[in-house]
């Protein structure tokens, strides 16, 4: 989430409660027309009753990638989602995607979406996985990279006053609509091409120099591990790759167009070299890991903020994006070299588990925004204590009896202590964290870390104390059921 000081959050919330309105809401039906969106058709519960009939044993998988900027971006009618409120998309940098996985062992269905975006709520997602199946709404996992120059999908970042005074939400509601049915579109897509496939693991490192903690007590606390599914037809053909890393994507920081960031190479990279459809998850980005400007330009400013804004150009800021995208695209594209030999499609099965859940907020610039409708969510109240539902999905992948991964989503930001908390609830032996998967509650850290002063600012923008303990209870139960 947008990281402003915390004196501007507390003022920031002293307006809104005087002040702020949601703004309307509504769809306008002539300007969603007007972007020519296509029909949805609930592919995956036809395919997959397809698959399940031929019982034949083998693992299917298809994979597409849309295009979610629509028209809206380059008129100038999105908000941008990250740092400054009220910074409106002034043309397209490129294009921003909804990106989609569908696995099938005839017994169970899988869907993995990223989108490009800032986050995706539950209310929302919700509202998407019911256009993509009638049956497997718990099997589909939508996760936001956290783009922060991708449109605002979460309304944190409307316009405001002085630029950081919210009066109205940044959630279009026209572009809501559209990310909505181009997901389902894009799920659709991948589960009209399954056929059987293969799959391939494997684990490595991206150069540490690519990131850094924005904490001086803690600049080295990041994961540097990348991981890597690859999924191929039985000749080879590429499918799609997955690759799970932990870093903020914001090379272009408060830039004013819409693109994919340093994420956007990395995918044009990927296609060009490899094939198929190239998917970014992100993992342990929290508390707080970033792109790092190097060594020469941190030394200039105590803070990265002070960085950006006044030692980094557009040009030298569109240089580390590239850098960025490019060496991340090298260190996934060694990992798929080095890997294993592939296993399948016969004899590989899924086993996923979800769970819903409510969360306590103990946020209440959170629960003001989201009462006023500037973040769209239903709030409830249970025993006096404002609480928020939210959802946690995980999945196993076998050959035989083999577990060849585990991956789990986690509703938010977990900071890298939290990822290796949710790792250790695993013995596989290669780890996916879906963050952001399904929801965007803010920041996660560890409940014996909560008061440490470098986590002044994720207090701010994060559901309470117990939140990270939470989760990885019900991640841990959802494992051990599998």
């Amino acid at each position: 989430m947008k990281r402003n000081s915390f004196v501007l959050s507390v003022v920031c919330a002293l307006f809104l409660v005087l002040t702020a309105c949601a703004g309307s809401m509504q769809v306008d039906p002539q300007k969603l027309a007007r972007l020519n969106l296509p029909k949805t058709t609930k592919a995956m519960d036809r395919m997959h009753d397809t698959i399940a009939a031929k019982a034949d044993g083998r693992l299917y998988a298809g994979a597409a990638i849309v295009d979610i900027s629509t028209r809206l971006a380059s008129d100038g009618s999105l908000y941008l989602g990250g740092f400054d409120m009220g910074r409106k998309s002034k043309g397209v940098r490129d294009p921003v995607y909804a990106h989609a996985l569908y696995l099938d062992d005839g017994k169970t269905p899988f869907v993995l979406v990223t989108l490009d975006t800032i986050g995706y709520m539950n209310d929302d997602s919700k509202e998407a996985r019911a256009l993509i199946t009638d049956r497997f709404a718990n099997n589909i996992v939508i996760a936001a990279i956290h783009n922060h120059v991708g449109p605002d999908t979460v309304g944190y970042w409307g316009p405001a006053i002085g630029g950081f005074l919210p009066i109205s939400s940044g959630r279009v509601p026209e572009y809501m609509e559209a990310v909505k049915t181009l997901i389902a579109s894009a799920v659709d897509q991948a589960a009209a091409s399954a056929k059987p496939a293969r799959l391939r693991f494997g684990q490595g490192t991206v150069d540490p120099d690519l990131s850094l903690n924005i904490h001086k007590q803690i600049r080295k606390q990041k994961d540097d591990v990348v991981r890597v599914l690859t999924v191929e037809g039985e000749d080879g053909s590429a499918i799609a790759t997955v690759a799970n890393w932990g870093c903020h994507v914001e090379a272009m920081w408060n830039d004013n167009k819409l693109s994919a960031d340093w994420a956007g190479v990395f995918y044009k990279r990927m296609q060009k070299d490899v094939g198929g459809v190239p998917l970014f998850i992100e993992g342990a980005l929290g508390g707080l890991v970033t792109i790092n400007p190097g060594d020469a330009k941190m030394a200039l400013e105590p803070e990265i903020m002070e960085v950006f804004l006044k030692h980094m150009n557009e040009a030298e800021r569109v240089a580390l994006m590239n850098k960025v995208g490019n060496a991340f695209a090298d260190a996934v594209q060694s990992v798929v070299k080095n890997s294993n030999a592939p296993v399948g499609p016969q004899g590989i099965t899924l086993y996923s588990a979800h769970k819903s859940f409510l969360v306590q907020e103990n946020n209440w610039i959170f629960e003001y925004m989201g009462n006023r409708g500037l973040i769209k969510r239903e709030i409830q109240t249970v025993g006096g204590k404002s609480m928020l539902a939210t959802e946690i999905t995980v999945l196993q992948l076998r050959n035989g009896t083999e577990v060849l991964a585990d991956f789990a989503s986690v509703p938010g930001e977990p900071a890298p202590p939290v990822v290796a908390e949710i790792d250790a609830t695993s013995d596989a032996p290669v780890k996916f964290t879906i963050s952001l998967g399904n929801d965007e509650i803010g920041y996660i850290v560890r409940e014996s870390d909560w008061e440490l002063p470098q986590y002044e600012y994720e207090r701010t923008m994060s559901l309470g104390k117990p939140t990270g303990t939470l989760i990885l209870s019900v991640i841990k139960e959802l494992r051990d059921s599998l």
